[in-house]
């Protein structure tokens, strides 16, 4: 997996835990928990991106 994908899942893991972290709804907190780990197993190789999801490359990034 490329370096620039690892960042880009970590980044998404810490505002997703930050975002729950501000909720007040507990609805809204556990979304927010249910995303980070989902962007955590994808660091570490545990969860695929989802059916019908095409990877990009996008020059520059």
């Amino acid at each position: 997996m490329p370096d620039q994908d690892l960042e880009y899942y970590a980044r998404r893991e810490r505002q997703e835990r930050s975002n729950a972290a501000r909720c007040t709804d507990c609805a809204a907190r556990l979304a927010h928990l249910e995303l980070a780990d989902h962007y955590a197993e994808l660091q570490r190789g545990e969860a695929a991106l989802p059916a019908g999801l095409v990877r990009m490359h996008v020059p520059g990034r």
